[in-house]
């Protein structure tokens, strides 16, 4: 029988389609239009290719007789699945970069976007959050290193994290894998205006670029990254 459905990551933006790809609220310079017409053929595809497995089923009975069989076969158990799988996956790449995303882990991650959107908090997230520093992708832009390899590496150290997640082999106390990098600062904040104005900032430059002296040596005691207190989550 042709495997219309390869993997979880198509059912997961089927349903992601339809109530993102829908909604009215949003506003059009916050809409993708190319994403929401993809999810649009994703969803075409997947009900065209249902619709050929029906159809071989009644029309042939799972016989190969006649170029028309083969071919419906070859689109059943190829190009359907592996034209769903592709773009099921760059959707779904795009989408785990939003901050809804994390909070999707709402055992672990969903206490520390609730302190980032509050706006109450004066956390170094929550400062950046209510100020628009980062226009989207907050938790990812702020823990996603610079270029191609920054990139891959946030994408391979998230399927860790969903391992952990669905594993419950998290640690109760969430805290970084190693020390907040200075170049994920540095990146936006490098050579901007507002920076150049501090002149600690142009004293220590060689020692922030070399990641002698944190940022957050200075920066911590006024706007923490988040409290101690959203770290602290009990294991379930």
């Amino acid at each position: 029988m042709p495997r219309l459905l390869p993997n979880a990551t198509v059912t997961c933006v089927l349903a992601q389609a339809i109530a993102y790809g829908e909604d009215s609220k949003i506003a059009s310079f916050h809409s993708d239009p190319v994403e929401i017409w993809g999810s649009r053929f994703l969803i075409t595809t997947i009900g065209i290719g249902i619709a050929l497995l029906l159809f071989t089923l009644f029309k042939f009975r799972g016989t190969t007789a006649g170029p028309a069989s083969w071919g419906l076969l070859a689109a059943g158990i190829a190009l359907v699945p592996l034209t769903s799988t592709g773009l099921g996956t760059l959707l779904v790449f795009d989408r785990a970069e939003r901050v809804e995303f994390c909070a999707s882990c709402h055992l672990t991650m969903q206490s520390f976007v609730d302190d980032m959107q509050d706006p109450k908090s004066e956390s170094m997230a929550a400062v950046h959050f209510k100020n628009k520093y980062i226009p989207d992708n907050q938790c990812y832009v702020c823990h996603t290193s610079y270029g191609m390899f920054g990139t891959v590496e946030a994408k391979m150290s998230g399927m860790v994290d969903v391992y952990r997640y669905f594993t419950r082999t998290y640690p109760k106390i969430i805290s970084m894998r190693e020390s907040y990098p200075n170049h994920d600062c540095l990146k936006c904040h490098a050579e901007s205006a507002k920076w150049l104005k501090q002149d600690e900032h142009i004293m220590a430059r060689d020692d922030l670029f070399a990641d002698k002296t944190k940022c957050m040596d200075c920066h911590a005691a006024d706007h923490p990254a988040h409290p101690d207190s959203v770290r602290k989550v009990a294991m379930r």
